[in-house]
């Protein structure tokens, strides 16, 4: 199966999804944070939500990166979420 091209950044890809070379499935809130006229942000209604969170190497474990996490948490605990 031939591949197709390939961004090294986000935003790349989306530049490459506006010349016409590929798709890329998004989250909805990538139309709220990276609005473009040359896009166009299509509802796929039957996949499930994209959840996200936090990801970091292992090797860069900090309190600070901890204590981060666990503010994130507790705020979307407090959201109902």
């Amino acid at each position: 199966m031939p591949k197709g091209p390939v961004g090294n950044t986000f935003s790349e890809m989306l530049s490459l999804v506006a010349m016409g070379r590929g798709v890329l499935p998004v989250g909805e809130q990538t139309r709220l944070y990276h609005p473009r006229p040359d896009l166009a942000y299509v509802p796929i209604r039957d996949a499930p939500p994209i959840c996200r969170g936090p990801v970091w190497l292992a090797s860069n474990t900090t309190t600070r990166v901890r204590e981060f996490v666990r503010a994130a948490t507790d705020a979307n605990r407090a959201s109902g979420e």
